[in-house]
Formats: C-alpha cells, sequence, structure tokens
C-alpha cells in the first residue's frame, strides 16, 4: 500500500494549481527478494483532484474537484545489460466513465559501460479526458508554438536518451515499489 501527493501549475494545459491525492494498493507477481531484478506489478489506485484553471474550460468551469481512479499492469527487469519497462495504464474519472485514457508505454535501456547508458523508447494514448482544455479559441501562434493544449483523441512520443549515474554504491537498495526506482547518487540524463 502507498500512495502519491502531486502539486503543479501548468499554463499549456490550463492549470494554475492542479493537486491530487492518489492512495493505492500494489501486487507484485515476482517475490519481493527479486524486485531489483524483475517485476510484474498491477497498482490500482482511487482519489481525487482539485483542479483550479487559468481560463474557464470547454466545460464551463473555473474549478473543479474530482474523483478518479487508474489500474495499471507494469512489467520490468533489470539485468547486467540494461533493462526493459513496459506498462500499460488505465484511468477514469468516476462521474462519467467515457472520461477515460487508456496509454502504452516501453522503454529499452542499454548499458554501454559502468554508469553510462543509451535509451530508447515512446507510448501511446488513447484520449477522453480533456476536461482542462480552455474554452477560449486558439490562434494559430499558440498551435505552432505548443503553448496550449489542443482537443484530441490520440497522443504518442518518442525518446531517445544518454544518462550516466554516479554515486553511492547503494543506488538501487531502494523500495521499487510503485514504479519508484530513484535511490543514492545522481543521474545526468539528456533527452
Amino acid at each position: 500500500m502507498g500512495g502519491s501527493i502531486n502539486i503543479g501549475g501548468f499554463t499549456f494545459s490550463n492549470h494554475d494549481l492542479r493537486l491530487s491525492a492518489m492512495p493505492g494498493i500494489e501486487y507484485d507477481i515476482y517475490p519481493y527478494s527479486e524486485s531489483t531484478r524483475r517485476q510484474l506489478r498491477i497498482l490500482y489506485r482511487v482519489g481525487f483532484e482539485f483542479n483550479n484553471y487559468s481560463d474557464t474550460s470547454i466545460y464551463f468551469k473555473t474549478k473543479e474537484g474530482l474523483w478518479l481512479h487508474s489500474l495499471t499492469g507494469a512489467y520490468e527487469v533489470v539485468q547486467k545489460w540494461g533493462s526493459i519497462d513496459i506498462s500499460m495504464i488505465w484511468s477514469n474519472y468516476f462521474f462519467d466513465w467515457s472520461k477515460n485514457n487508456l496509454s502504452l508505454n516501453g522503454s529499452v535501456n542499454l548499458r554501454v559501460a559502468k554508469g553510462l547508458s543509451v535509451g530508447m523508447g515512446g507510448g501511446a494514448s488513447l484520449v477522453h479526458d480533456q476536461l482542462s482544455l480552455s474554452k477560449k479559441d486558439m490562434t494559430t501562434e499558440d498551435a505552432l508554438l505548443r503553448r496550449r493544449e489542443q482537443a484530441t483523441q490520440f497522443r504518442y512520443f518518442t525518446y531517445f536518451n544518454l544518462s550516466y549515474t554516479f554515486g553511492s554504491i547503494y543506488n538501487n537498495v531502494v523500495n521499487p515499489r510503485f514504479g519508484n526506482r530513484g535511490g543514492g547518487g545522481m543521474m545526468i540524463s539528456i533527452n
């Protein structure tokens, strides 16, 4: 069992303030003793999200509180050569089950030398939960410069990175639950 609290403001997505609290429960198919090498996790979270919008939303809201939940399935394997991560996440708001999101993400990181890794990854989402879109008309400049979020039903991304990690020899001695692989030391990453 665990949870997360997130606080932020994002002008791109029309948020002056976005606050969410999401307690959850996770089950790993593999025993905890193997969690630094492989995980097959199922995570269910339920919680509350408060949104204070910069501009009136397309649903004529300036602020709102919403109950939501999510279900995540994630597989991760870590070997001497590197790591592979795959996850699928489904979420929706309780007030309207058609306001949902389904995402599939994956990444591969290959260890080139001690501490040095190259990686690539990407993801795709079916998007039906854009409650924060601004009611104001989008200008050509906003669209070209990506200053505001646009209505969509599909998103995708890819990335390549080069990272170097250094620090404590106990870098991986952490609690890997809820997808948390943080640890001691420092990581420098170029995406």
